[in-house]
């Protein structure tokens, strides 16, 4: 299967061509309470992450939610 590279947080990480966010998720075992993610700078909702599929060079932002006031 053909490797891309995507770019999480600035730092090269290798993924399977046609894998979709969830995947790349738990292949990283990424936090996922309070966690938003932005593919190039657009914010994708948990609900798209299993129909999102990652492209070469896409440029992935985890945000964690930190509740405050």
């Amino acid at each position: 299967m053909t490797m891309i590279t995507v770019w999480l947080n600035n730092q090269a990480v290798e993924c399977h061509s046609q894998q979709c966010l969830t995947e790349l998720v738990e292949q990283l075992t990424l936090p996922t309470v309070g966690a938003a993610i932005a593919i190039n700078q657009a914010i994708v909702t948990r609900s798209e992450w299993s129909t999102t599929v990652l492209n070469h060079n896409d440029q992935i932002t985890l945000f964690q939610v930190i509740a405050g006031g």
